[in-house]
This record gives structure tokens, sequence and C-alpha cells, in this order.
């Protein structure tokens, strides 16, 4: 697997190259010049030492940002109090640039507790050099006031500077973070919700079905033994498709607007079929001729024909009849547009609506036409739903083209 790395990780390592090739020269001239300058042992090898650290902890802090920051911290205390020729502070020695680095990376990256309290480091050890720079004024050089000022708030500009730039790209890396998390939200909402339908589009269709099935068998049948299995068979669909219900209201999402699986237009015959039960007359007709659709619309007009025989089938006393009709030619019929074509699921009330203590009935959440109505509107479609005897569902649905 090959790992990309971002601008940033590009930025900071090339920083982190750079303070390992550049500075240690700068730093290594400045202890020659200490050298000339009569500086004794301890100074010379305390200043080597605390730079060597600044170079590690610059490394470190790339895996180990906390733990960097507080070596570095320590190694500028180092700097800013052994005696330095003159009367600057160590802290300028070129190696202390690392430990702006490491500064940055701990308030870009590192622990959020830890970024007030990198501040506050960071303005302390400026003071803190600001006071022994003061203190280590020659005897009887009487050095301008504004020096040591000039000095102390250049440092402070810096690391305010660092500070303050490393926050901004903090808050931009939390908002991408931010950001990402509210993408994988939604993409996750969006495949249960498809979960969500699929479940309710097949299997509850499937399972009405089988309950219409079972009760037409039982009409027809003289034997008590195969009209107990039967309505036992009845029974354990209701229970599954009740269990089902409450599966899809664990499942229940935002849905998608387009996109779906598509079920073909060439099983529509099969599943209008598959619904005819000796007491359940489902026919399907068409006019005209089929013209090809956007997925999301074929999507569409086959849900709704569920839909329509799954609502019928279990709202409704049988017997019933069902008719499907699919008019390819209406916007011919009107205007000669010929860019719709419109469906139609109407049921002629069968021996009337059924009651919620019939066993033939199963209470339903009333998302399964919710959901047809989003799918026919975000397919470009229009669906209007009529109440009479009987109901009717009818939606009109873009095509591709002419016949």
């Amino acid at each position: 697997m090959q790992i990309r790395l971002s601008g940033e990780d590009y930025a900071w390592r090339l920083f982190v190259l750079l303070s390992a090739t550049v500075l240690p020269l700068g730093t290594l001239a400045l202890l020659v010049a200490m050298a000339l300058s009569g500086a004794d042992t301890v100074s010379l090898v305390a200043v080597g030492v605390a730079a060597t650290v600044l170079h590690v902890t610059a490394w470190g802090a790339t895996s180990q940002p906390v733990r960097a920051f507080v070596a570095a911290a320590l190694a500028m205390v180092v700097l800013a109090l052994v005696p330095m020729p003159g009367w600057s502070s160590g802290v300028l020695t070129p190696s202390s640039l690392c430990f702006l680095l490491v500064l940055w990376r701990l308030v870009a990256v590192g622990p959020s507790r830890w970024v007030a309290p990198a501040l506050a480091t960071a303005v302390a050890g400026v003071a803190l050099a600001g006071m022994a720079s003061t203190l280590r004024e020659p005897a009887g050089a009487r050095l301008p006031l504004w020096m040591p000022v000039l000095e102390v708030m250049l440092l402070l500009a810096v690391v305010v500077g660092v500070w303050g730039f490393a926050r901004v790209v903090r808050a931009q890396r939390q908002r991408s973070v931010a950001q990402a998390a509210q993408r994988l939200a939604v993409a996750r909402r969006a495949e249960r919700a498809e979960i969500r339908r699929d479940l309710h589009d097949v299997i509850a269709h499937s399972l009405t079905l089988v309950v219409a099935q079972a009760e037409a068998a039982r009409v027809g049948t003289a034997e008590h033994e195969t009209e107990r299995a039967l309505a036992q068979v009845a029974d354990t669909a209701r229970a599954a498709l009740l269990g089902l219900r409450g599966m899809l209201r664990v499942l229940d999402a935002a849905p998608l607007a387009a996109g779906d699986i598509v079920p073909s237009l060439d099983g529509l015959p099969a599943l209008v079929a598959a619904a005819a039960t000796p007491l359940h007359r489902v026919t399907l007709t068409q006019h005209g001729d089929r013209r090809a659709m956007p997925a999301d619309a074929e999507s569409a007009l086959v849900r709704l024909v569920q839909e329509g025989i799954t609502n019928a089938l279990r709202h409704v006393e049988p017997p019933l009849s069902v008719t499907v009709h699919v008019d390819w030619n209406v916007e011919l019929d009107e205007d000669g547009g010929g860019d719709v074509v419109q469906v139609r699921v109407q049921d002629d009330g069968g021996s009337g609506p059924r009651t919620a203590g019939d066993p033939g009935m199963s209470p339903g959440t009333g998302s399964g036409l919710a959901g047809v109505a989003r799918r026919v509107e975000a397919a470009g479609g229009e669906l209007a739903v009529v109440r009479g005897k009987g109901w009717t569902l009818c939606a009109r649905l873009p095509t591709v083209g002419t016949p």
C-alpha cells in the first residue's frame, strides 16, 4: 500500500531536514567564536549539548510532540542561563530555531490541552532570557535601554507569531476532520437508508404476498389440518413482517435522493403475477411502446407498483382486484411531447378495509408510500394519491426520447 503525504507533512519534513543540515553549521561557528572570546569549557559544552538536544527534539516532534516540547524548553532554559560573550542571550543560537519548529508542531497537531501551556511556556522563556541578558550586562557597560527591550520584543513577536500560525493550521485541520466525519456520517445514513428501503421494498412485499396467498389457500381447502397449517403459515409471515418493521425503525435514516439499485422493468410482469391468488386478482396492462427511462425513474416506477400492490393486499379485505396500468403514450395523446410515462395502481376496495383487530391486518410504519413519493420526486416525476372506494396511486415519470 502506498501512503501519500499531505502538503503540510512535506513542509514539516523539509523544515526538519533543513534544521538538521543548515543550523548546526551556524551553531558550530558560534561555538568557535565563543572559544576565541575566552569562554570556559563548561559554557561551550552546555551550549553544544543544548543545541544537540534541540536538533533531536525537532526530529522527535514528528511522533512525540509533547515530550519533544518539554525537552526543547529545558534546552532553551540552559541556553538562556549559560554565560555568553557580551550581553546577548544564548537563545539567539542558530539551533534555537528548532524550538520554534517543536512549538509549531505541538500547537498544530498535539493534544489540545497543550495549546495554551505551550504559549505560556514560550513567553516565560522569553522573559527569562531577557532578565538573564540584563543581569549579564558587563560592569561599566552602559547599553541603551532600548537594546534589551528590542531583543525581548522581537523574540516575543516571533514566538507569538509561530504559535498563532500553528493555531490557524490546527483550526483548519480540525475543520477538515469535522467535514470528513460529517461526510462519513452522511454516507452511513445513506447506506442505512438504502438497506432500509431495499428491505421494505423486497422482503416486506414478499412476506405480504405469502400472507395473502396463505389466506387465499385457506378459503379453497376443506381439510381442517391443511387450513390450520396455512393459518400458521400466514401468522408466521405476519410475525416476521412485524419483526422486519421493528428492524426498519432501527435502520431509519434520511433517504437518498437518487442512485438506487435499479429494479428492471423486465421483471414487472413477474412481480404482478406473483401477487395474484384466487382471492386477489392482480393484472397488468400496458399501452404504447415501451421507451427507455433514466435509472432513477425506472426504479421509482417498479417500486411504486410494488408498494401499491403490497398496500392493497395488506389493508383491503379480499376478494380484491388490483389493476396496474402503464401508459407510454400519455403525453403523445395530449400534446405530442412523448417524454413521460404514466403508471397507475388501483384497487377496487375489495370487501372493505381491514380493521385493526382483523387477523389479516398488519400495522405498517407509513414509510413505504412516503419512500415511493421521495423516489418519484427525486426522479423528476409527480405522484398523486386518490382515495375512493379503493386507493389509486398515479405517477408520471420522465422517459428518454420518443418511440
